[in-house]
């Protein structure tokens, strides 16, 4: 129980609000991986990088040299690897995070999607077995897996649709896009799915809703031409929707911020939604700093560093007997050492009220600028002797003697 309790005040001691703010920080950070590594293709290697995380983290506590030893020389080409197998999961990473636009932002006059009318639509097709892809944008750029294609930007109404999709219209085989209100190109092709155990012998409107899945996180509503059925297709995942309740369930789940009625208040969001894997990161982050960051032991290290004068007199100088360097130990953890930078290292003596003669200086930790939680130990010297010169007028050159022409 002493133990416990003297852990729990080492800890009380040691732990600043930037540890708070670092662990927060961390915690988003492993949300937001995990969360990305659900919604890709290859997330099944998800497991495999926890299994690496869990064995490295083992033996760093357990200071199994060897192991540790093997996880820093193979890291380059872990890296490499993982970049080879998520180049294409890493790149919609980057363009979600340079894309800042929302589709629940009202801007342009522009309102949310029409879900009502689109439903009507999609299931009156359905009734007369009429094929229709139809493509609704969310927050990732559509341009680079799309092919073809031709920009409409019209308005949405069903009139409309039917139209495009009609037998008799040279586009019906393609894609519609929608974002919002407005369906902004038809005839556009998608790319195909290489999973074809998925589809489960659907045709080519399925692969192709199925392949923009796996690369985007667009959702799209497949009305097959054979089996007047309704599918959609959602992170790679295809699901046959029985009527246009299912529907309208399904999507007000996957556009809760764009539908008005289904938003959910901002504080829900932040502690509800995918509490589970909040928790997980936020555990995680907690038990990498115990393991990675915490040290409670501290230590010495003693550093050379530069006496600096400052502000000496104009009519003064400094006499060449003055010391330029001292000795200076510093007290901290191991982990306050990490992000110390030796270089920048200075002891600096105010001298703005020295007048001529001797003088002695006593140093102590307010001549010394430290990062946070690294204190001055030891200084040597600890008390600084030096002499304050009048300067001599320098000599003026002489002049020169003018001679007769």
């Amino acid at each position: 129980m002493e133990s416990i309790l003297l852990t729990i005040d080492e800890l009380r001691q040691s732990f600043r609000v930037v540890d708070v703010i670092d662990i927060l920080l961390v915690s988003a950070f492993l949300y937001a991986s995990m969360l990305w590594f659900q919604q890709t293709a290859s997330r099944g290697v998800l497991v495999g990088l926890a299994a690496l995380a869990w064995v490295y983290f083992l033996a760093r506590s357990l200071d199994m040299y060897l192991t540790s030893l093997a996880f820093h020389t193979t890291f380059a080409v872990l890296l490499f690897i993982l970049v080879v197998v998520f180049q294409e999961d890493l790149r919609r990473l980057l363009e979600r995070m340079a894309s800042f636009r929302s589709v629940h932002f009202e801007h342009d006059g522009r309102r949310s999607i029409p879900v009502d009318d689109l439903i009507e639509v999609v299931f009156r097709m359905a009734s007369t077995k009429t094929g229709a892809l139809i493509v609704l944008k969310r927050k990732e750029s559509l341009e680079r897996q799309l092919n073809g294609g031709i920009a409409l930007g019209g308005r949405f109404s069903i009139p409309l649709i039917y139209s495009i999709f009609d037998s008799s219209s040279p586009g019906h085989d393609g894609a519609i896009v929608i974002d919002r209100d407005r369906i902004e190109q038809y005839a556009a092709h998608l790319p195909i799915s290489p999973h074809t155990g998925k589809i489960g012998g659907r045709g080519t409107r399925h692969s192709a809703a199925l392949g923009l899945s796996e690369r985007s996180d667009a959702v799209t509503i497949v009305v097959s031409e054979e089996r007047g059925s309704v599918c959609v297709t959602q992170a790679g995942t295809l699901t046959e929707i029985p009527g246009p309740a299912d529907l309208k369930q399904f999507l007000e789940n996957s556009f809760a911020s764009v539908l008005p009625d289904s938003r959910q208040p901002l504080w829900k969001q932040i502690l509800v939604d995918h509490a589970g894997l909040k928790l997980l990161s936020f555990v995680v982050a907690i038990a990498a700093w115990f393991v990675l960051a915490y040290d409670p032991n501290t230590v010495q290290r003693t550093f050379i560093v530069p006496l600096e004068y400052r502000n000496v007199a104009k009519q003064l100088e400094i006499d060449t007997s003055a010391p330029t360097e001292c000795r200076v130990t510093l007290s901290g953890s191991d982990r306050d050492f990490r992000f110390l930078d030796p270089a920048s290292l200075k002891v600096s003596l105010d001298l703005a009220d020295a007048q001529a003669g001797y003088h002695e200086f006593l140093l102590s930790a307010q001549n010394i600028r430290l990062p946070a939680n690294l204190f001055p130990y030891r200084i040597d010297p600890r008390v600084v002797q030096l002499k304050m010169n009048v300067k001599l007028p320098e000599p003026k050159p002489p002049e020169a003697s003018a001679t007769a022409p």
